[in-house]
């Protein structure tokens, strides 16, 4: 068995503790009073990382309702774009700059008092909360290959910013958004068989063969034919 650095550490000051007990405390009997202890230390441990994880989502509870609103005036915003419309979204942000300043100004105040662990945690539940809701407008929307294209950039910049807000990677976080803004950018519904099964590579995909002709489903240039045809 090949342990991890922070298992082979771990299992190291386990062994060493066990080693003092047997030094410490010769008879059977009161080592096992020690272990007893030591059980208990661990179950406080668990309590205590629950009590701290109910007390973040809690607190991106009151938060989410003041980003929510930013978030809900993305269903009023078209993805059915043309070449004047995209080069406009390209002056004026339609509605990530105003998001991120949302987020900002209600967490980054937060962040001296926390540790850089929880404040991080913190930062990673609303961006779960940031995401569901993305996905969900999305899915209910319509697009043109530069509507993806929109999406794209916009997904990028979100990653980008909280990459700087976070000490551990946010990518992951937005790779189902990545998947369908991968999806609405293709030229042609048969594009998606060079990213797929075999030929997927380096790719994981988080999305489900329904998912994804769902989300082709949504280019208003793609015929229903087309993407019931397909073999995912």
């Amino acid at each position: 068995m090949v342990l991890t650095g922070s298992a082979k550490y771990r299992y190291q000051n386990i062994l060493f503790v066990l080693i003092i007990l047997h030094q410490v405390f010769p008879t059977p009997a009161d080592r096992e009073k020690v272990k007893s202890c030591l059980s208990e230390l661990g179950d406080i441990n668990i309590a205590f990382k629950q009590v701290l994880q109910s007390g973040l989502e809690q607190l991106v509870s009151t938060v989410s309702p003041r980003i929510r609103p930013i978030l809900d005036t993305v269903a009023t915003i078209s993805y059915e774009l043309d070449d004047p419309e995209y080069a406009e979204n390209e002056m004026n942000d339609p509605w990530v700059q105003k998001l991120l300043h949302g987020v900002e100004t209600n967490i980054l105040w937060l962040q001296p008092l926390m540790t850089s662990n929880n404040y991080d945690s913190f930062v990673h539940l609303v961006i779960d909360f940031i995401v569901k809701r993305l996905e969900v407008i999305m899915m209910q929307k319509r697009f043109s290959q530069l509507g993806g294209l929109q999406l794209d950039k916009e997904v990028r910049a979100l990653i980008n910013h909280f990459s700087e807000m976070s000490q551990r990677p946010v990518r992951d976080k937005f790779a189902r958004l990545s998947q369908m803004s991968t999806i609405l950018n293709f030229e042609k519904v048969s594009e998606i068989l060079d990213f797929w099964g075999e030929n997927a590579g380096h790719v994981t995909w988080l999305l489900t063969p329904s998912e994804v002709r769902r989300v082709l489903g949504l280019r208003i240039d793609f015929k229903p034919e087309a993407i019931a045809a397909l073999r995912l």
